[in-house]
């Protein structure tokens, strides 16, 4: 059955336009007012902390972080709209956009302090990785009815963290080896308890087959969904511009969208107590 516009998907596709205007009219600020917007570890400023989200260094940045935001954004919030889940999705946003910078940030520069390095941050990827890990709990509602039961969905949300981790530590298994065990111990637990769901959902589908649209659809936001993650952590950090790609920003991003979407999507919701 399809579902028909509602207010909440202008004030979402409003907040979606409002966000990339807003990083393109920073863009076209002259350099000497963009520059005090940027997080800088030598220069601890609240304002810059949240601000420096919406300043990108050059015209490449700015294209593949506006475009990645919009494109995702309509992916999950498209995943969200099926499930009725629009006004969560809205405020899971809006809290990640408000929120998300200064824990980002904030926890970027204490580590960068800790390690004696100047480092200065910017750009939207920390809230584009944030939604790429929302689509993981937009999964566990849209698959609700083909999971059955809490245990199952429980189940899923944790493979899908598992398996997050083995394709974070993937690109950088060569390097060390815990890098390299990190890789096979999320990648062999993440994929017992995938295949574990796996077989509930192909056994419900048998039995009907109105869930089979459902699954398939998952399957392949699953498949972009890890496209995005190799997309998000390269292996290769270092920009020919001479900055390098924050791995730190995207990692606190993803899983801040996980973990947070859990509660703010509503995957789980309470009991009911019959009085």
């Amino acid at each position: 059955m399809k579902r028909g516009f509602k207010r909440v998907d202008l004030y979402v596709f409003g907040l979606f336009a409002l966000i990339s205007v807003s990083c393109v009219i920073i863009f076209l600020l002259p350099a000497d007012m963009q520059e005090p917007l940027m997080a800088r570890s030598d220069d601890w400023n609240l304002l810059s902390f949240w601000a420096s989200t919406f300043v990108h260094s050059n015209f490449e940045h700015l294209l593949g972080n506006v475009t990645s935001f919009l494109l995702l954004g309509f992916i999950v919030f498209d995943i969200n709209r099926k499930s009725g889940r629009e006004k969560e999705f809205l405020w899971s946003l809006i809290i990640a956009i408000l929120v998300l910078p200064f824990i980002d940030n904030i926890s970027f520069m204490l580590l960068a302090n800790f390690i004696g390095r100047t480092v200065v941050s910017c750009g939207l990827s920390t809230i584009v990785a944030s939604l790429a890990g929302l689509i993981v709990p937009s999964l566990g509602i849209f698959l609700r009815e083909p999971l059955q039961n809490e245990r199952n969905t429980l189940c899923l949300l944790v493979s899908f963290m598992l398996l997050t981790g083995s394709s974070i530590a993937f690109p950088y298994v060569d390097s060390n080896f815990y890098n390299l065990m990190v890789f096979v111990a999320t990648l062999v637990f993440g994929l017992i308890l995938l295949i574990h769901v796996g077989k509930k959902l192909v056994n419900f589908a048998k039995l009907n087959q109105n869930a089979r649209k459902t699954i398939i659809t998952a399957s392949i936001t699953v498949i972009v969904y890890f496209i995005l993650i190799f997309g998000l952590f390269p292996s290769k950090i270092n920009m020919p511009e001479g900055g390098i790609v924050n791995i730190f920003a995207h990692y606190v991003g993803v899983f801040y969208g996980i973990i947070t979407g859990i509660y703010t999507l509503n995957v789980f919701p309470g009991r009911k107590i019959q009085t």
